[in-house]
């Protein structure tokens, strides 16, 4: 078995749920610049909070996009450290738009593992339509167009610290 590439992207989401679909569209973005690159996973999960964990196994970034529920407006984006996670919220923002388990129960549970990354980003996507159907809201679209600028340039930036064919195992 290879060593686990430094970075792992993870998009959560449920392509069937429209805003809900956010993280698997910036996912799917960022597949066009780093989806040929051995240092980079990307991989689309539904948020159960195991595979989560066997998804960053041995990276030493994790950075995760999923929709979430809070008050802001559709489109804010949050970004969240995993230090500052616990249960399903953080300040008032429901990570996991439509997911029963969130984000926050799997860093809870990797944390008890001490499964943690070095690093691990949370960015959410303030959504507005978790109901069944697809397709984004316009303003959750432009997030996620933003989203996955930021997501790539920092992508970029950590890869430049890295020798081209680096998979450092965590």
């Amino acid at each position: 078995m290879s060593p686990a590439p430094p970075i792992t992207v993870i998009g959560v989401g449920n392509p069937y749920r429209h805003d809900d679909a956010a993280g698997l569209v910036v996912l799917a973005s960022l597949q066009h610049r780093f989806g040929t690159d051995g240092r980079v996973r990307l991989v689309d999960l539904d948020g159960e909070p195991v595979r989560l964990i066997q998804a960053w196994e041995g990276s030493h970034t994790v950075l995760i996009v999923d929709a979430v529920r809070s008050l802001q407006p559709a489109g804010t984006i949050h970004h969240f450290a995993a230090d500052g996670l616990t249960g399903a919220a953080a300040d008032g923002v429901a990570l996991g738009g439509g997911h029963l388990l969130g984000l926050g129960e799997a860093i809870d549970l990797a944390r008890a593992l001490d499964k943690l990354p070095r690093a691990l980003d949370v960015v959410g996507i303030e959504g507005a339509d978790f109901e069944l159907g697809e397709g984004l809201s316009e303003a959750v679209a432009a997030a996620c167009e933003l989203a996955a600028l930021e997501l790539g340039e920092r992508i970029a930036r950590v890869l430049a610290t890295l020798p081209a064919e680096s998979t450092l195992a965590g």
